[in-house]
């Protein structure tokens, strides 16, 4: 996935968390708010989940299951995972059949 599509700065994270819509799953949660600068997208997984291998691999796994996910996706919108302990140690073909569903529990899927 390339960068530019990455949420970054600790102020894009607050925005699309004060203003976005949330869906849950066991896996993991989806917030999506408008966003006017394109379609972003962020992971996160907190520290309680594991050490740092732990969660980079997560964090790879999730961006890995959202890249096919992307042109499905509507534009214009900032989307943010965050990752739960169900999800550590699954594949991305399992985070991207949750983030599927999320997305479609959401209306976010074209």
């Amino acid at each position: 996935m390339k960068k530019q599509y990455m949420l970054k700065k600790n102020k894009e994270f607050r925005y699309v968390v004060s203003r976005g819509k949330s869906v849950a799953s066991a896996y993991m949660v989806l917030i999506c708010a408008k966003n006017r600068t394109g379609t972003k997208v962020g992971f996160s997984v907190s520290s309680k989940l594991g050490n740092a291998v732990v969660r980079n691999r997560t964090k790879r796994i999730m961006r890995a299951g959202f890249a096919t996910l992307m042109p499905q996706c509507r534009q214009q919108t900032a989307y943010l995972f965050i990752a739960r302990k169900a999800l550590v140690g699954k594949n991305s073909q399992v985070a991207q059949q949750q983030m599927r569903a999320l997305l479609a529990q959401a209306g976010m899927l074209l």
